[in-house]
Formats: structure tokens, C-alpha cells, sequence
């Protein structure tokens, strides 16, 4: 099947038990869609029935349509083709679980993030949960894999295909689980029909807990956290947003909210005072030139080929960068490369960014082909990539303004579909499909004439 309801499909993005996640484009208009496609397992037909799984996915739909929310997924529309039902809805490149590098085996730590953006994608999770809950729905399925970021991280929820209401709920048949394992509140996991909207504000929490100290919650030691780095206020309100009893967590949305709130003002006054290195970090010894892998290469599923990189694709170590700005670029005598002195202001695709890496070598005097300007290999961008002196630090030199424009192309690929980028305020590498949008900062050898200078 390489197309459905006129739409051509690229690549899978995922499945679930119920439906199939493709990406599309539109032939006519060239955007990119996804499209969710009803797909039920063996085992969800025989439970519900062809025509109780139709109703839900319609319902889903129409759920999603009437809501008209900033923070929840938009709908384009409709349809049925090839005895398939599917729905049309916008593209994200970027979910939460990707930027934080949450495993498939989600109890594996994962990255953590600054505080103050994780308060903000929190509180972004917060108003869209606050406008479903006044529109009677309970997603009952928050997690970071469900939760899309715009390249100005703002959020969008996703797969309301577990959601409660009135006309979504009856004829469940007990017993079938409801939610995510770590995530799901208790009360839902026991009784998923009677869980209302505080296990929503339960299931935020845990995406904040996770966010923050890159760990899921274990209530019973709760208490023997150390929270001397984020205050005790991070502590009070994460006892009262994880509370075992729902009567015992924040009331509503907006009331969490609030919460959230004090939590930001209370950090933005002492985060100035608290200051340390991320766990595993190494400063490196003496300053040397190292020089770094510039050819690309296809690194297949698993990225064994990157040297020194953590499990969450976190360099180990980081090289002390002895930059130099010049008149068409900026020299790092670490590595003897030359970096383009601007990130590109526009988003591009792979392709785009290559070509625009090629476009620059139109007004270079450098013939010879190393010293061609060209995307950076992971190993060059990486090395880029400075340890926090604080937890709010971006990871990349100060010579470059990021302004929404962390997230950078690499040479190297991972599949036909997907090459890798680095994000360059987390301090990590992932992969992304090609056809979405990132930018790019072009990167060249030095010549010897070059390395002499002398800032």
C-alpha cells in the first residue's frame, strides 16, 4: 500500500494497539501530514468488535476537531479508502521521549533538561489538559511520547485514542488496560473507567519528575530525595501532585498551574546561587588538536559507530574549544576546523541543508575538496559541546546565538529515512527523518595558512 485517500505514504511513524501512525504528503499542496490509520490488533478485535473500534477512532476524530486548542494536535480531516478509516492531522517532527531520549525499556534513565523549560513544557501540558477537562474529555494517556514539540518547543498533545467521555467510555470491557506503565496514576490502573481528570494532573507530574531528574518517580522514596539543588518547594509540590490518592493531588489544572508557577519564581531566584557539573562529565587534560572524523557515514539502527558517547548519546568528554572569530568564519584551534560564523535562520530539509552547505563554496577560495565547506559529521558537531556550568547553560559556545535554533543538522545518516541531528542545548545527538525541518551550521577543514593565526 504506498497510498491511501490520495495521499502518498513516506515512512511509518508508529503503531499502537488500535491504529498505525504514517507519514504523508500531499501531492498536490507538497506538505507533509500524518496520518493515523485504524489498524486494531488480533487481540483489541476480538475484545471490542470491528464496529465498536470504527466508533471509537470516528469519535477520537471528532474529539480532537471540536476541541480548537493550542496545545492539542489539529485535524485536517477525515475519510475512509481502501476499507481503511484513517484521519489526517498536522506533522510534528519532535516529541518529548526523543528529546529526552526516553528507551523503549522506559525505567532506563534518561537526559535531563533544564528546569525552567521543563516548568514550561509542563505548564504548556497543564492549559491543554485544562481546556480538554472543561470539555469533558480525560486523556487518561499523557507521556512524553504523546506529547509533540514545534521547533519553538511549544506542545501539542497527541492519540486521544484511550480518552474518556461520556460517548467514548461504555462498552469497554473490564479489565482491558487503560494508559502507560510509569505513567498511569493508580486509581486508573486499578480502575481505569472511574479515573477522572486528576489522573491526567497525576501523569504531568511524572513527565515533570522525569524531565528534571531524568528518573521515574518511586513514591516510597519520595522522602529521601535530596532536593538541595531545586529547593524544597520542588519537593512539597511534587508530594502533592504525586499523591497515591486523588483527593490528596491538586484539584484542577489551573490550580496546578499556579503551582507551577511558584515553583518557576522560587527556582528563577536561586538558580543563580546553585551551580555543578552534570554526573559523568570529564574535563578534558591538556589542550591538544584532535582531529575528527569528517567523513559521513551510515550508521544503521544502532549508532555504535560514534566514539564516545554515553547510552544517551551524551559526550563523555568534552574538548576545550579555542575559538576565533575570522571575517567568514569562526576557527577552532582544538580541531583545526572552520565553522560558519551563523546558524541559518530558516529551517531546512537534509537535502536543503546540503545544498546550502554547497552554496557557500561558490564565493570560497579553497579548491582542494578538504577544505570544501560541508555538513558537520556528529563527532565535529559534538565537539561543539560544553558541560553546564549551571542547569539552565546551553551546551554550545556563546559565539553562536541560538534563538530557537538548537537543533542542527549532521552529515551522517542512520537509515534511508533518518540521518542525525544534534541539539545543541541539550547537549545530545538524535535521529529525525530527513524530510524534517532543522538547521544547519556548514563546517570546512582549516588550511595551514589558517591555523596560524593568532587571536
Amino acid at each position: 500500500m504506498r497510498s491511501l485517500g490520495g495521499y502518498r505514504l513516506l515512512s511509518l511513524l508508529g503503531k499502537g494497539e488500535m491504529a498505525r501512525v504514517y507519514k504523508v504528503l500531499d501531492p498536490v499542496t507538497g506538505r507533509l501530514m500524518a496520518m493515523k490509520v485504524l489498524r486494531p490488533s488480533e487481540i483489541l478485535e476480538d475484545l471490542l468488535g470491528k464496529e465498536e473500534l470504527e466508533r471509537l477512532f470516528r469519535s477520537e476524530a471528532r474529539i480532537m476537531q471540536e476541541l480548537q486548542s493550542d496545545h492539542v494536535v489539529l485535524i485536517h480531516s477525515s475519510g475512509r479508502d481502501c476499507g481503511r478509516t484513517f484521519v489526517l492531522q498536522e506533522y510534528l517532527c519532535m516529541n518529548l521521549a526523543l528529546l529526552i531520549g526516553e528507551a523503549i525499556e522506559a525505567e532506563l534513565p534518561s537526559r535531563t533538561m533544564s528546569p525552567l523549560l521543563a516548568l514550561d513544557i509542563v505548564s504548556q501540558i497543564l492549559q491543554g489538559l485544562d481546556g480538554l477537562h472543561r470539555a469533558g474529555v480525560v486523556h487518561r494517556d499523557i507521556k512524553p511520547a504523546n506529547i509533540l514539540l514545534d521547533k519553538f518547543k511549544q506542545v501539542k498533545i497527541v492519540d486521544f485514542g484511550l480518552a474518556r467521555t461520556e460517548s467514548l467510555d461504555h462498552n469497554r470491557p473490564a479489565g482491558l488496560v487503560i494508559g502507560s506503565p510509569y505513567y498511569a496514576a493508580p486509581e486508573q490502573e486499578e480502575n481505569p473507567a472511574k479515573a477522572d481528570h486528576r489522573a491526567d494532573l497525576y501523569s504531568a507530574a511524572v513527565v515533570l519528575y522525569r524531565m528534571v531528574t531524568g528518573n521515574l518517580p518511586e513514591i516510597s522514596r519520595l522522602k529521601d530525595l535530596d532536593w538541595d539543588l531545586l529547593g524544597p518547594d520542588w519537593s512539597r509540590f511534587l508530594h502533592k501532585a504525586l499523591a497515591p490518592d486523588p483527593h490528596q493531588r491538586f484539584s484542577h489544572a489551573r490550580d496546578m498551574l499556579a503551582g507551577l508557577e511558584k515553583l518557576k519564581q522560587d527556582w528563577e531566584n536561586r538558580r543563580e546561587q546553585v551551580c555543578r557539573l552534570p554526573q559523568g562529565i570529564k574535563a578534558d587534560g591538556p589542550l591538544e588538536t584532535r582531529f575528527l572524523r569528517s567523513t559521513a557515514i551510515y550508521t544503521g539502527r544502532r549508532p555504535r559507530a560514534f566514539k564516545g558517547l554515553t547510552r544517551l548519546l551524551q559526550p563523555v568528554t568534552h574538548i576545550q574549544n579555542r575559538l576565533h572569530r575570522l571575517k567568514y568564519g569562526i576557527l577552532d584551534q582544538a580541531t583545526s576546523l572552520i565553522w560558519a560564523g551563523e546558524i541559518s535562520r530558516e529551517q531546512l530539509s537534509l537535502e536543503q541543508a546540503r545544498e546550502v552547505a554547497d552554496s557557500l563554496n561558490m564565493d570560497n577560495s579553497m579548491n582542494s575538496p578538504e577544505h570544501r565547506w560541508r555538513l558537520p559529521t556528529v563527532d565535529e558537531l559534538v565537539s561543539l559541546m560544553q558541560p553546564r556550568r549551571s542547569l539552565e547553560d546551553f551546551c554550545m559556545p556563546s559565539l553562536w546565538s541560538l534563538e530557537e535554533r538548537s537543533w542542527l543538522w549532521s552529515a551522517d545518516t542512520q537509515t534511508r529515512s533518518k540521518a542525525w541531528i544534534a541539539d545543541m542545548e541539550q547537549g545530545a545527538v538524535l535521529s529525525q527523518d530527513r524530510h524534517c525541518l532543522f538547521h544547519v551550521l556548514p563546517v570546512r577543514r582549516a588550511a595551514r595558512e589558517e591555523l596560524s593565526f593568532s587571536g
